[in-house]
């Protein structure tokens, strides 16, 4: 029997790769630092801009949601894009939202963390993973006052960077692990390994809509320690840039159209 894939959209490599030799001529609008008094920040992204989350430090695990900027109803859908991408995200991955729209919403045109391979299947930047949150920590460290459990979870720093837009924990969802690094164990497990992200690696994406993107600076800082022993380790600051590429986005082909789908009968 031959194994079958799933039927895959275009891909219009040529264009990224013009899009990301002409990136020496894109034009920095703003940038700014989330700290460690805020854990967590949320900021619209232009169609036709690109933003960086940089690791300012060291290695910071980040998770990382995205919506459609005028309509939240539309967002980053996980399953569908490792089902298109792979679970593992980089340079020309794209970003896929959910039904009824079902678009690229943001692309990877650049990805500078270089792997070390201390197992064959090793990657950053995963996207089957989940945000950690009040009860993860609970089992992790067994005290219901832990700032992890109470404060600086992920699900609780996606909160506070969502408010500002009017949105709050109904509309948390599926979200990328950027910067974290695992790989499939045989029984199908993905342990997280120590991040080998440096100072000033980054992640670069290029949004294909006006995208609200939320980050948190996830308790596990550079991935080094056992959840069991997390506090040791260093979390550290992001920055954060955005650039006007001068450069719009290709108008995506597909069947669910403008409005999203309506099915007969």
């Amino acid at each position: 029997m031959v194994p079958w894939k799933h039927p895959m959209p275009p891909l219009p490599k040529e264009f990224y790769q013009k899009l990301r030799e002409t990136r020496p001529s894109f034009k920095k609008v703003d940038e700014f630092i989330i700290d460690l008094e805020q854990r967590g920040k949320a900021w619209i992204v232009k169609k036709g801009q690109s933003t960086r989350v940089v690791c300012t430090e060291r290695a910071q695990l980040v998770d990382a949601c995205f919506w459609n900027a005028n309509d939240p109803e539309e967002r980053f859908w996980d399953q569908y894009t490792l089902t298109r991408e792979t679970p593992f995200l980089t340079t020309y991955s794209r970003l896929w939202s959910n039904l009824p729209m079902f678009r690229p919403m943001m692309t990877i045109i650049e990805d500078t963390v270089e792997t070390v391979k201390t197992h064959p299947g090793d990657h950053h930047h995963y996207c089957f993973g989940s945000h950690c949150n009040p009860s993860f920590w609970y089992w992790a460290l067994g005290d219901k006052k832990h700032p992890f459990v109470t404060k600086y979870n992920c699900w609780c720093n996606l909160q506070r960077a969502i408010e500002p837009f009017g949105l709050n924990w109904r509309n948390l969802h599926d979200n990328i692990n950027f910067f974290t690094k695992t790989h499939w164990e045989n029984d199908g497990t993905h342990p997280v390994l120590c991040s080998d992200a440096k100072k000033g690696d980054y992640v670069e994406l290029y949004a294909e809509m006006d995208v609200l993107i939320a980050v948190s600076i996830c308790p596990s800082g550079t991935g080094t320690y056992h959840w069991s022993e997390a506090e040791k380790d260093t979390v550290s600051p992001l920055g954060v840039e955005i650039y006007d590429t001068g450069i719009e986005p290709l108008q995506f082909e597909n069947v669910m159209g403008p409005e999203g789908f309506q099915c007969s009968g």
